[in-house]
């Protein structure tokens, strides 16, 4: 498989194991599932929006592998309080 470089700081990009795009409101959420270097797959949740000024905004959160029980528990527990 041949991996990309990444324009901005000329890192070699990882490959996209999965991904999936949500649009909700004026935000657009990415869940990525990607392998790293050493072969694990770890997950990214990023999201995009544009400020009024018209500035893109892009935040990242990186979850590995044996983070992820922990992380999905968490959001399980939690979604109670959103209903």
């Amino acid at each position: 498989m041949e991996q990309t470089q990444n324009a901005q700081n000329n890192v070699p990009a990882q490959d996209k194991v999965f991904s999936h795009m949500v649009k909700a409101g004026g935000k657009t959420y990415f869940f990525d599932v990607k392998k790293a270097s050493n072969g694990t797959n770890y997950l990214t949740i990023a999201e995009s929006y544009q400020k009024p000024t018209g500035e893109k905004v892009i935040n990242r959160l990186l979850i590995f592998k044996d983070h992820l029980p922990a992380f999905v528990g968490a959001l399980e527990e939690t979604k109670q309080y959103l209903q």
